[in-house]
């Protein structure tokens, strides 16, 4: 019988100018730890992104970390040098998550790995990718590394030739265990089970330092298919979870009063769930547990009827965000149709009637996309402050692999399809000479309520100003001025 493997899991660091813990956990790294407990390896996991480290936060030169609601915060911090691609950002560039020394201090206290598995979010903090995999490498030099997750699913090619990893995960999950026979020697007790997401063990939360909140995951993937998004494109199958797997997962977190904050991570978490999540929430408001529910990401409002909205009240969802996208009527059916103005505004007078404070529900409305005005995000920022909730801009980000990508390379000044770090928000690499960074900037103190419609705009719209590029940009050019 062969050895039983030892593998080493690894959240990296987090390379930008901003990013904070709004319910961020790895869940696909979770999820293929508890598969590969369940299969019968040794697991080790080390989160390069621990809120609580307490040795990273007494360190000079870092920025500590900061507890907010709910478990959320904002991770500690150090400052590093911009890449040359953000020059032309007036912005400071951090390393997000724990001192260095803590990591390599981590790494000495375990046994050599078998393997070593790091997984990957957004595309444009590959940097971060690369120095952890840098590091990995350094402590385990003759020990393969493994690299998964969004960026290397998105960026498969940027990532074989910039990352470091030995190999870069591409294949569908059923595929993996004949992959990790072939690195160890050794065969998966649970191999048949990889194949379908109704059969997977919960995520391996035991894995963390330490659980602030619980991510849960009902459902893989949705149903439509958004041009802007790449949901479809990382599951192209729609499954959902049984009902007494959902339930038996949360009971067991709230036991003792370990967990009181959970987040959803689902992409299509109220469509079709008549079966699995409405029975589990009947039978959680029945039995009375003091259970807040969170959902980052956004809500379907077609499915938000009376029945929905009173139910969700009582069963303790405290933080609620809505799909709007945005109010023009063409624009919602160019991108997925799955809203309408005249349902979102029922979804919304259904939340506030089921007794939902205003403030702890908030619109998401797309803003920067190719071919959009801010004239129309302006009007979109509009209704939903005339509701009384929060309008949250969803600042684009090109995607590679969606069916708005191409539109994005034709409409950017910038080399997106071979430098990622354009990919990110803050750059905005789809900004025009109609739609400038002075544009985005106020529509966000617009959304945040820093100045009063009608400030910077004229009845039609936006009053461009005479001459504005940007952050000294111009069309044509492929890095900022």
């Amino acid at each position: 019988m062969s050895k039983v493997p030892f593998i080493l899991l690894v959240n990296p660091w987090i390379t930008d100018f901003a990013a904070h813990d709004l319910w961020a956990k790895p869940m696909g790294l979770l999820l293929l730890g508890a598969l590969l407990k369940d299969g019968g390896c040794g697991v080790a996991f080390i989160d390069c992104l621990d809120r609580h480290d307490s040795f990273t936060n007494r360190q000079p030169g870092v920025l500590p970390s900061k507890s907010g609601e709910f478990g959320t915060g904002k991770y500690s911090k150090m400052r590093m040098d911009k890449p040359e691609a953000f020059a032309g950002v007036p912005r400071r560039y951090y390393r997000h998550g724990i001192h260095p020394e803590s990591f390599t201090g981590q790494l000495r206290a375990l046994p050599r790995p078998d393997l070593v598995w790091v997984t990957s979010a957004m595309t444009y903090w590959y940097p971060g990718v690369v120095e952890t995999i840098a590091v990995l490498k350094e402590a385990f030099p003759d020990v393969p590394v493994w690299l998964g997750g969004i960026y290397a699913r998105l960026c498969s090619s940027h990532a074989a030739q910039k990352s470091g990893a030995d190999e870069i995960v591409t294949c569908p999950t059923a595929f993996l265990p004949q992959r990790i026979e072939a690195a160890t020697g050794f065969r998966l007790k649970n191999a048949r089970r990889w194949s379908r997401f109704e059969a997977w063990p919960g995520p391996a939360l035991e894995l963390l330092p330490r659980l602030d909140y619980a991510p849960l995951l009902t459902g893989l993937g949705c149903p439509y298919r958004c041009p802007y998004c790449a949901s479809a494109v990382l599951n192209p199958e729609w499954a959902k979870r049984g009902a007494e797997s959902v339930y038996q997962e949360i009971t067991a977190l709230c036991e003792g009063g370990m967990i009181r904050d959970f987040a959803f991570y689902d992409d299509a978490l109220l469509l079709h769930a008549e079966t699995n999540l409405k029975p589990v929430l009947y039978r959680l408001v029945k039995e009375e547990r003091p259970i807040r529910f969170h959902t980052p990401n956004a809500l379907h409002v077609r499915a938000l009827d009376t029945e929905w909205c009173a139910l969700l009240r009582a069963a303790g969802f405290t933080t609620i965000r809505l799909g709007l996208e945005t109010t023009r009527q063409d624009r919602q059916k160019e991108w997925g149709g799955k809203v309408e103005t005249q349902m979102f505004v029922r979804a919304v007078d259904n939340l506030l009637s089921a007794g939902f404070p205003a403030g702890r529900i908030g619109a998401y409305l797309l803003c920067g996309v190719p071919g959009q005005r801010p004239e129309d995000v302006a009007d979109s920022i509009r209704l939903v402050k005339r509701l009384g909730i929060r309008p949250h801009l969803a600042e684009y980000s090109p995607v590679p692999g969606t069916l708005m990508w191409r539109e994005a390379v034709a409409s950017s000044a910038f080399d997106i399809e071979n430098e990622p770090l354009y990919h990110n928000n803050t750059f905005f690499a789809c900004r025009r000479t109609d739609f400038t960074w002075e544009d985005l900037r106020h529509l966000k103190d617009l959304a945040l309520g820093r100045v009063p419609f009608g400030s910077g705009e004229t009845g039609e719209g936006f009053q461009p100003e005479a001459g504005k590029q940007g952050m000294g940009v111009e069309p044509g050019k492929g890095s900022p001025g």
